[in-house]
């Protein structure tokens, strides 16, 4: 096997799967890691990817659904299913959800692809760095998704049009954002479809596109956007390969090779090992900060970064249950409703969005409690934080902290939330702490290792070679779903990187 590499790409979320393809369609030569299995849908059937873990779907949302816990209480982590679905980290006053696959977030998100909240988010970051930069990135990826907004004319059902509570709720002035749906050419037609790289999908039969993943293929993952096509240029995929850590090669007879990267092949069972010359690290808005701390300060194989673990956000990340008790079928429709305020909204930042419970009909409980389930749905809720909570390792423990009473978001929430209920008679239930799927920060864009851990590149500033192409990279929380984001800092990264080795003009 292989154990050389010019380019190693860690994880295959947002971040990985743009920078990989892009470096890959440019001639180079790429490697991925991914600890997480390819899913079993129809786009990864059509190609002829075999070896594949099924979704949490009917019965095997239990067997299926949780791969691992980790705390800020231990060491380590409690590994139920290496093939699992999600990892739960119960942190000091944040939970967090990440999840495990070929195609990293893209099975568990709700396809939302909105930009920042401000419009020049961007700006006054790094001198090399500006929202014009980025723009281009924005437009293309959403291209590449083939993304687009919702319109009456796709006659999606329990819109909010027609689930306002009589006007209760309003959407004014709220950006309508695109989706990385493939939405029925006929509304309530799904057919299936072929892409120019003969990956066959459903079109959106508004029934299970959710949370546990899209089956169909109607919901658009990164496994058949990006990376199938990626390896037809080449790159290399190791799923179900989890790196452990990060080793800078300080000795000569490396040659070119920068970094020793050793990783646990959950086939084989077997402790493995690559060297790269360059390592872009896109594990994930937490697994990304876990495995530096871990790698400086536990295996002693990366130096500096003083800044490291700084700036953690949650994008004021927010889930509940709504116990609306709608003589609807709530769970039609595309996995999110939104975004939304209470017609008399004083918020400036929180955006509230309804969540259907999707992927009901095949799980095994009672019949009752599924057409219960089907009359309600969940909050969820979103807005910029403060950025203000931290990681850290503590001997040999990954640790969160995060407080949301420091953090203004959160108050816009709960009021949001109490004007809601009063509106529209109903009630939302949740934990006292957040639940957020996007953790954001801990390794920031900055000008030097004074004010940040990577710069307008992605490079890590005390170790070059090492870049970091992910959610932790963003400077502050974007208040709006992130995984849009995530892919334009992941394209700019690739892009300078390319540029490095002189691949200039090379074509996305």
């Amino acid at each position: 096997m292989k154990d050389q590499v010019e380019i190693l790409v860690i994880g295959s979320g947002f971040g990985g799967s743009v920078a990989a393809k892009r470096l890959s369609e440019a001639g180079r030569d790429v490697l991925m890691l991914e600890r997480g299995p390819w899913r079993d849908t129809v786009p990864i059937r059509s190609v002829g990817i075999e070896d594949v873990a099924p979704l949490p779907q009917g019965r095997k949302a239990f067997t299926y659904g949780l791969r691992s816990v980790r705390s800020h209480l231990f060491k380590g982590e409690m590994v139920l299913n290496k093939k699992g679905f999600v990892e739960a980290y119960l942190g000091d006053g944040v939970n967090v959800i990440c999840s495990s696959n070929v195609g990293g977030g893209s099975h568990i998100y709700a396809a939302v692809l909105g930009r920042p909240f401000s419009t020049n988010y961007w700006d006054g970051r790094h001198p090399e760095i500006s929202q014009k930069h980025m723009d281009k990135y924005y437009d293309e990826i959403l291209a590449l998704l083939n993304a687009r907004p919702v319109s009456h004319h796709d006659m999606i059902p329990n819109g909010l049009d027609q689930t306002n509570y009589n006007g209760e709720l309003s959407n004014a002035g709220l950006r309508n954002s695109p989706v990385g749906i493939l939405l029925p050419e006929k509304p309530g037609q799904a057919v299936k479809v072929a892409d120019r790289h003969g990956v066959e999908r459903w079109e959106c039969d508004m029934r299970n596109n959710s949370f546990l993943g899209s089956p169909s293929g109607a919901k658009t993952t990164l496994d058949f956007t990006c990376i199938w096509p990626a390896m037809q240029h080449g790159l290399i995929v190791r799923d179900l390969c989890e790196v452990k850590s990060i080793h800078k090669l300080r000795k000569e007879g490396g040659g070119k090779m920068r970094y020793e990267v050793r990783y646990r092949n959950h086939r084989s069972g077997q402790d493995e090992r690559v060297r790269a010359e360059h390592v872009v690290l896109a594990a994930g808005g937490l697994n990304t900060v876990r495995l530096l701390l871990r790698s400086r300060d536990v295996e002693h194989g990366l130096d500096g970064m003083p800044r490291l673990g700084c700036r953690f956000g949650t994008n004021g990340g927010y889930f509940g249950f709504w116990k609306e008790n709608s003589s609807r079928d709530l769970t039609a429709g595309t996995p999110l409703c939104g975004p939304f305020r209470s017609r008399n909204s004083k918020s400036k930042s929180a955006l509230m969005l309804r969540a259907s419970i999707q992927g009901l009909d095949d799980i095994p409980i009672p019949m009752l409690i599924k057409r219960w389930l089907r009359k309600n749905s969940c909050m969820v809720a979103f807005g910029g934080d403060g950025s203000n909570g931290s990681m850290t390792m503590e001997h040999g423990k990954f640790k969160v902290r995060y407080r949301k009473n420091e953090n203004s978001v959160y108050m816009e929430i709960a009021e949001e939330i109490k004007s809601i209920e009063t509106a529209t008679h109903t009630k939302v239930y949740s934990l006292g702490a957040p639940v957020t799927v996007q953790p954001i920060g801990g390794v920031c864009l900055g000008t030097s290792n004074l004010n940040g851990v990577v710069g307008a590149n992605g490079e890590v500033f005390d170790n070059l070679g090492l870049y970091v192409a992910d959610a932790s990279a963003l400077p502050e929380s974007p208040g709006a779903p992130p995984s849009l984001s995530i892919a334009a800092w992941s394209a700019n990264v690739a892009d300078r990187l390319l540029e490095t080795l002189g691949c200039y003009g090379v074509q996305p």
